[in-house]
């Protein structure tokens, strides 16, 4: 599994994370996170290094946003794509 990084604000930088499955594309709506550069990492937070910046996703506002106002910019290595899943899954009352 890796995650895919989008922006939605039309800048060269991401500012979300998707927890989607890939397969799911046919929804109208994409499951994600934001993330923000050099906030610290906590329970539900996970910290990521993308093309050399140190970025952190903020799990705790995850929300679904319409495909169309995302752009894909990368995809995030299997690790931290693991880490980041993980902390989502802390947030869920399982």
């Amino acid at each position: 599994m890796r995650l895919k990084l989008y922006s939605s604000i039309g800048q060269q930088l991401p500012n979300l994370v998707s927890l989607q499955a890939d397969d799911l594309d046919f929804l109208p709506t994409v499951l994600v996170c934001p993330i923000r550069e050099n906030v610290p990492e906590t329970i539900v937070r996970s910290q990521f290094i993308w093309e050399g910046k140190s970025y952190t996703a903020l799990c705790e506002l995850t929300r679904p946003i319409r495909r169309q106002a995302l752009r894909e910019l990368g995809i995030l290595d299997e690790s931290s794509s693991r880490t980041v899943m993980g902390k989502f899954l802390r947030v869920l009352a399982i």
